[in-house]
């Protein structure tokens, strides 16, 4: 009778010790929201599913890996609690390409960049023309729609019989290209967004961000969001920091 009883007790004990492991010691990423769908998830260099997934994975910073053939794959990191799930929503930007690479783009008669050039394209009809010195041009039109599932077509560039003549898209082109970082940091620590993308957990640095203005929004649950406006310049890294402030108990 001692022995069932004592059998009994650490039964228990074994349930209740690994149910306390889960809920302190490991905690779940959810990657439940991106576009394209189908897009390829991996944490700390493995793959763990097609989005949308949930995954379960021990407590602490882990790498995050979102991508798809046809878009620019996104990096980020992400602070797992053993209390509640991070949750991940992304769009990725589509990557305009050619064959070769290298190739001058213009789209809806805009010098954009060059290929491989990644960029988030509005939805509807755009027209994409492709030059490179020495190859005939491609241009072709494309849809896209409201939520982009398909990569936009590699432009095949064939060698053209009598070389072309450099053209000059130096008056169409942004007056200042390259790229910075943002170093962003809170009280207490949040989750960080670009321009409604997930990069992140506070305290962290975004690197490769093209120049430009951008919105950063840090947001914790039980935490009034708290948005602001930066812009990147080359080579430089931008600062910011914010302070969060609670929400009220009567909302």
């Amino acid at each position: 009778m001692v022995s069932k009883v004592l059998i009994i007790i650490i039964s228990l004990g074994l349930i209740i010790g690994l149910g306390l492991y889960y809920l302190v010691f490991t905690g779940v990423i959810k990657v439940d929201s991106v576009i394209p769908p189908g897009a390829t998830v991996q944490i700390d260099g493995s793959v763990v599913g097609t989005a949308p997934v949930k995954h379960r994975i021990r407590t602490g910073i882990h790498q995050i890996s979102i991508s798809k053939d046809g878009f620019e794959t996104w990096n980020g990191e992400g602070k797992i609690s053993g209390m509640e799930p991070l949750a991940i929503s992304i769009k990725l930007r589509f990557l305009l390409r050619s064959t070769p690479s290298g190739a001058r783009i213009i789209m809806d008669g805009k010098y954009l960049g060059e290929t491989d050039f990644a960029t988030h394209l509005e939805p509807g009809y755009h027209v994409f023309e492709y030059k490179k010195t020495g190859y005939q041009n491609a241009k072709f039109k494309a849809l896209i729609p409201e939520v982009p599932g398909e990569p936009i077509p590699v432009a095949n560039l064939n060698p053209a019989e009598t070389p072309q003549r450099e053209e000059n898209w130096t008056a169409e082109a942004p007056t200042e290209e390259g790229f910075g970082s943002i170093q962003v940091s809170s009280k207490p620590d949040a989750q960080v967004y670009l321009d409604g993308e997930f990069q992140g957990e506070t305290p962290m640095t975004i690197k490769k961000v093209s120049v430009g203005g951008y919105v950063i929004t840090l947001s914790r649950e039980g935490y009034r969001d708290l948005r602001q406006t930066v812009y990147v310049k080359k080579n430089e890294t931008t600062k910011v920091a914010g302070e969060l402030k609670a929400e009220s108990k009567d909302q």
